[in-house]
């Protein structure tokens, strides 16, 4: 899908929704992230049209750093030039376990081997290395010692490997501790084209003290662990400022925090520069279940996954082709850069309240967190309302249920089954399947039928 195919598919028949001019952008960046930030576990996101797509209507905070977060940078490197790493092959190795030479004989060890493990291996990553490997740093961490290896490597050309040009690269490599106590490989990583950077690793075991290890780039950087939703159909996330010595800035992880929940970014954010926290825990030992939607269409006799719309009312059949694109450019109000990736819906409730608002209603997952449920509200002649409905419980007899602002009812979805609902004791209203539109009443109800169980929510 070419760019200008892409922003037509996410524009199309849209009314009084804001495009942001710079759409087609947010959506490639998201798509970069998330192929970048996942290439080291290799996870496939499957299903999905576009894999990525950045923003939610979010908005970030940041704390100002209080001091100076960069004593003896000269020369970071970074996103922008030529070699980002190759600062790193400068000076002394750097930490509190420099003088240890016992353990920086390991780290060196635990990356020479560990990395002829992973499958940058069969990139060509490592064919054609030049030197000796360096220790950057060296340093405990509430998670056990670890360190950062640096060594150069002539990267050619190769068939499924990213790079802007052959010729001396800097690798890094990252090593721990694990749960015996062991030195260990974590992962390792290369530049690649474009506005991202591998900035920061996980380092412990999983499920148990874990740290997070940030490398000084000579910039104000700061770190977030979890997202906050708002009612309004936003989230925030709040940025923490990172201080950095011997190189590097170690932050202490809340106890179960999910790796991939991790962020780091400059101080104020900037979209257009993308840091992202790396570790090697694949996918069976991540406490991240990578697809968290409450329904990923309906599979087809190839094995693929069609998107679906689900009418909700009569007389709004005009609304089906273009109610799922409508429904993701009304989410896509606000950039985060924070956002590694977003998985998008794969079906779409849609009708018409009896004010003739248009009413779309899906779910959305940012990065690792629990997918959200929303109910867009469209008047005629206005902008677009969002409404959140939280974490949907996919064991609930009815797993959506949205009230809508305005008393125009409730929106209500249960893939499969048949939906009908009444006011107080009164009649039941014609089944309608997958999703309905409740108008307003008194003491609504909503009979839910999928094979042989019928049960009966209150909406409340």
């Amino acid at each position: 899908m070419t760019d200008t195919e892409l922003k037509h598919r996410l524009t199309a028949a849209v009314d009084h929704i804001d495009a942001p001019s710079d759409l087609v952008h947010r959506v490639r960046k998201g798509g970069t992230s998330r192929l970048h930030r996942r290439r080291l576990t290799a996870v496939i996101v499957a299903g999905l049209t576009l894999v990525a797509i950045a923003g939610a209507s979010t908005v970030i905070q940041y704390l100002p750093t209080p001091a100076p977060a960069h004593p003896n940078i000269s020369d970071s490197g970074g996103i922008g030039s030529g070699d980002p790493y190759g600062f790193m092959m400068k000076g002394k190795t750097r930490g509190d376990l420099a003088g240890d030479k016992t353990f920086l004989a390991e780290a060196v060890a635990a990356w020479e081997q560990g990395r002829m493990k992973t499958y940058e291996k069969e990139r060509g990553i490592y064919d054609d290395l030049r030197g000796e490997s360096k220790v950057y740093w060296a340093g405990n961490t509430p998670a056990g010692k670890a360190a950062i290896i640096v060594q150069n490597s002539f990267l050619h050309e190769h068939g499924n490997m990213q790079i802007d040009r052959e010729g001396i690269h800097t690798l890094v490599g990252y090593v721990g501790t694990d749960a015996a106590g062991k030195t260990v490989y974590i992962t390792g990583s290369y530049p690649t084209p474009g506005p991202s950077l591998d900035a920061a690793f996980v380092t412990g075991p999983s499920k148990q003290q874990q740290a997070m290890v940030v490398i000084d780039l000579g910039k104000d950087m700061g770190w977030a662990y979890k997202r906050e939703y708002t009612k309004v159909g936003g989230s925030i996330q709040k940025f923490a400022p990172l201080r950095f010595a011997d190189g590097v800035s170690v932050v202490k992880v809340p106890l179960g925090t999910d790796p991939y929940a991790l962020q780091v970014s400059l101080m104020p954010p900037d979209d257009k520069v993308n840091y992202q926290v790396v570790n090697g825990l694949p996918p069976a030992t991540s406490t991240e279940d990578f697809d968290k939607r409450l329904w990923t269409g309906d599979k087809q006799a190839d094995g693929s996954v069609k998107e679906v719309a689900w009418p909700m009312t009569d007389g709004a059949d005009a609304l089906a082709a273009s109610a799922n694109d409508n429904f993701v450019l009304a989410l896509v109000g606000g950039s985060d850069p924070g956002t590694q990736g977003t998985y998008l819906p794969a079906w779409v409730g849609y009708g018409l309240t009896p004010n003739g608002s248009t009413v779309l209603l899906s779910e959305l997952q940012l990065d690792p967190d629990p997918t959200h449920v929303y109910a867009v509200v469209i008047p005629k002649g206005k902008q677009a309302t969002i409404v959140q409905g939280g974490v949907p419980d996919p064991k609930a007899p009815l797993p959506v249920k949205i009230k809508l602002p305005g008393d125009q009812g409730w929106a209500v979805a249960a893939k499969d089954a048949g939906l009908s609902y009444r006011f107080g004791t009164g009649t039941w209203s014609a089944p309608r399947k997958n999703a309905l539109l409740v108008p307003a009443g008194s003491k609504p109800s909503v009979r839910v039928t999928l094979g042989t169980g019928t049960h009966v929510v209150w909406l409340r």
